[in-house]
């Protein structure tokens, strides 16, 4: 099971960098792969959505559900498709610049022979993906806070 951990410092406050990664409208913006989400349920604590990833070349269906275990803290987001299922959690913390995100993936691939063979290059292409989620979020958050500050 493909195990990888990402750390990164945004200059903007939990609250704000929080806020952004529990909507799902900006989860597009940060990874390109993820091509659609749809919400179908919303609850107090979370959100049930239909997606469609893309990696390398092929389109995935599935379904996704992200729950807020502590507001400001703490998200899970597990999905499931045909090809692959796992989870992602992603760890807040404040610091004295702003914000410390920690994003945690487990997940696997399906038994087919096709998904046994693509699983290396595979596991190369999620994991330099989510990384770049990150650091797209963390461009994002601080473009909108900075002018904040200057005003």
């Amino acid at each position: 099971m493909p195990t990888f951990e990402h750390t990164i410092e945004i200059e903007a406050p939990v609250d704000r960098v929080f806020q952004l990664g529990i909507d799902p409208e900006n989860w597009r913006r940060t990874m390109p792969s993820l091509t659609d989400v749809e919400t179908v349920e919303e609850a107090d604590d979370g959100l049930r959505m239909n997606a469609t990833y893309k990696m390398l070349g092929t389109s995935m269906d599935g379904k996704m559900e992200m729950r807020i275990v502590e507001p400001n803290e703490h998200t899970i987001t597990t999905f499931e498709s045909p090809g692959m299922t796992g989870e992602l959690h992603y760890y807040y913390s404040e610091t004295d610049s702003g914000t410390r995100v920690v994003q945690r993936a487990d997940y696997e691939f399906g038994d087919s022979l096709f998904e046994r063979v693509l699983e290396p290059v595979a596991k190369r292409y999620n994991k330099r993906q989510f990384r770049n989620s990150l650091r797209t979020s963390k461009e994002l958050v601080e473009d909108e806070v900075t002018p904040e500050i200057e005003a």
